[in-house]
């Protein structure tokens, strides 16, 4: 007989998972299990999310395209649902429902004012964590107030019959499809085209981190100094954030100084994902509404995107404003076009009419870019350079970065730079890869005038190459003894007066899980018992009764923000927020995987070790790998948030 948990009013969820929160209906309960295994999800493709109305319709169903079908099982879902609230008596109120177990299969719930959201995994194709299926649908409600803002649940109430899929389109259902693929282990046949680049995404660990992941490695010197092109060339009174992004990492970011006023990372990964897969950006700048449902899901802001560097990084530029006009839109077209000049990339003009030419090439520059560029064996690789040639290429780069930085007035002169090691120093830092970046063969005359990349972009270029990426996470791995781990680091925002404010930006690094995670479900495994670690280090325990006690908690805590979704998304909420104490966690399972999580200030570790390793020894090759990540901070991830 199913087991349902539901929001227990008066007496805890302990009772909703006793003989009380039974269903007694077991037709009912078979009638929706063939309903919904006539359309199973593709192979490997996650839960199947469905979005209905308060009057049981249909308005997004992520796998099975039968109406009629679907309409029938929203129906039954919206009666179950309607079934858990009759028991209303004093001594049993239930509460709204939260989710269902019936065998393998796992049905979770997530009720808003007038929508109900819907994740549902039979065990395969998706996760049997309670609150990683939750953690989705706050994503995926985020992402409907992120398109149509939080007047959806006006419509609702005024007009329950009304049919949403007639202002979502079929824009926001790829969005939707997209957000959510971002969640599951990606296809074996997923390519590495530069119009939707992840270069390594990580994909779930940003989710269960709560961080965002950024480009590296990369100079911090270089990354401040775009950061202050970006202010001197984007500020203004109608300007409130400006990004550099590839892909769905981030470069770069200014923010407003106040807290209240920056970005949650929830609010960042909805941007980011938008901006990083929509196909028309490579050869088009884009003007489109946003709501951001965590900074005021009232209303919408107002977006511009234009891609810099189309034919080699993917790097591509967002400013975003409260002002919609059209003089706005030039404003934030000339100002792209100032920083692309700064930044020594060609017109956009310019590159509109090769495009075509570049985008056929780039496959074949990019495998030969991969065989000569990171040729380490080559002698102009070896680690014997002079430090002639080191100083000659420093002084070269540092003539250029001149250029970038000229616009900064200064600005980033004593801000404790820390000085450049020496090529002696061979330890394992990833200045190394910075320090002693490898030669391309030479060019010929015509390909040198051709060009004129800056610094920036030429560390890019080098920063997001194959090789150099692997040999960089494979050093950390070696170092933790470990197979895999996911990384979260939490940065304080810098305030216009260099001062540190309230605001966190929060971050995250690791490896994608290969071998010999090599197929979905055992990769789906390791994401489920890092979520079990995070909320062990979080509560003390990973139950579902403790974890939705603590979402509890967070929505009580979040009901005065008004213009927010913050009360509907908890589960965001706990995760963002930092663990209460620094401690350490393990699981071991089937005598084969150790897996840890440990956390202090400002960080969070969960990694993954072979069962050889005892716990004792796996805590302290963590700790070490900790300490490793800590000292590459700098070069790993965005150190030095700006503000206006």
């Amino acid at each position: 007989m199913p087991a349902v948990a539901s929001k227990s009013k008066k007496t805890g969820r302990k009772a909703a998972r006793d003989g009380r929160g039974s269903l007694s209906n077991s037709k009912a309960s078979s009638t929706y299990s063939q309903e919904t295994t006539d359309s199973t999800p593709p192979k490997d493709r996650g839960p199947n999310v469905i979005i209905l109305s308060s009057a049981g319709k249909p308005i997004f169903v992520r796998h099975g395209s039968d109406e009629d079908e679907w309409s029938s099982a929203c129906g039954l879902l919206q009666g179950l649902r309607a079934n858990v609230l009759s028991f209303d008596d004093a001594d049993s109120s239930l509460g709204e429902i939260q989710s269902i177990q019936a065998g393998n299969m796992l049905i979770v719930f997530l009720n808003t004012k007038a929508l109900t959201l819907v994740a549902i995994s039979d065990g395969e194709n998706g996760s049997q964590n309670e609150g990683w299926l939750r953690l989705q649908l706050e994503y995926t409600y985020a992402q409907v107030i992120f398109t149509l803002t939080d007047q959806i649940q006006s419509i609702f109430e005024q007009s329950p019959s009304y049919d949403l899929r007639t202002m979502m389109g079929p824009n926001v259902d790829a969005s939707l499809r997209n957000l959510l693929d971002q969640f599951d282990p990606p296809d074996s046949d997923e390519g590495t085209d530069i119009s939707a680049s992840s270069y390594n995404s990580q994909g779930a660990s940003t989710f269960l981190t709560a961080g965002i992941e950024c480009v590296f490695p990369l100079n911090p010197e270089l990354r401040d100094s775009t950061s202050r092109l970006l202010i001197d060339t984007c500020r203004g009174d109608d300007t409130l954030f400006a990004l550099l992004v590839i892909g769905t990492r981030l470069v770069t970011i200014v923010q407003p100084s106040n807290p209240s006023s920056q970005l949650h990372t929830s609010d960042l990964h909805l941007i980011m994902t938008f901006v990083g897969r929509q196909p028309g950006l490579l050869t088009n700048e884009l003007w489109f509404p946003v709501c951001l449902p965590r900074f005021d899901s009232s209303g919408f802001l107002y977006a511009y995107t234009s891609c810099l560097d189309p034919v080699h990084t993917g790097l591509s530029i967002v400013l975003i404003s409260g002002n919609n006009s059209t003089e706005q839109f030039k404003v934030f077209h000339s100002a792209a076009d100032t920083v692309r000049s700064n930044l020594g990339l060609p017109p956009l003009s310019t590159v509109r009419s090769s495009l075509s030419a570049s985008t056929s090439s780039y496959a074949s520059s990019t495998r030969d870019d991969r065989r000569t560029t990171t040729n380490w064996s080559d002698p102009l690789h070896d680690d014997t350079d002079t430090d002639s040639d080191y100083d000659d290429d420093s002084e070269r780069r540092g003539s250029i970065l001149s250029r970038i930085s000229a616009s900064g007035n200064g600005a980033s002169a004593g801000r404790g730079i820390a000085p450049r090691p020496t090529l002696g120093d061979r330890q394992l830092s990833m200045t190394n890869y910075l320090t002693h970046i490898p030669r391309p063969n030479s060019k010929s005359v015509e390909e040198k005038e051709k060009a004129q990349d800056g610094p920036f972009v030429s560390a890019l270029k080098i920063a997001l190459l194959p090789k150099q990426q692997e040999d960089i996470l494979n050093q950390y791995l070696d170092l933790a003894s470990a197979v895999h781990f996911c990384f979260r680091c939490d940065i304080y925002v810098q305030g216009s007066s260099g001062t540190s404010t309230e605001g966190m930006l929060t971050q995250c690094f690791g490896p994608p899980l290969s071998f010999p995670f090599t197929d979905a479900q055992s990769q789906r495994k390791v994401w489920d018992i890092y979520q079990r670690l995070s909320l062990r280090l979080r509560l003390g325990s990973s139950s579902v009764e403790t974890c939705y006690d603590a979402l509890d908690m967070f929505q009580g805590h979040d009901s005065s923000m008004s213009g927010s979704i913050s009360n509907d998304c908890p589960m965001q909420s706990l995760l963002e927020s930092p663990p209460n104490v620094h401690g350490v966690t393990y699981l071991q399972e089937d005598n084969e995987w150790l897996y840890v999580g440990l956390n202090g200030k400002f960080f969070e570790l969960y990694a993954t070790l072979p069962a050889t390793v005892k716990p004792r020894e796996g805590t302290a090759y963590c700790a070490r790998l900790v300490r490793k990540l800590m000292g590459d901070e700098r070069i790993l991830f965005l150190s030095n948030p700006l503000t206006w």
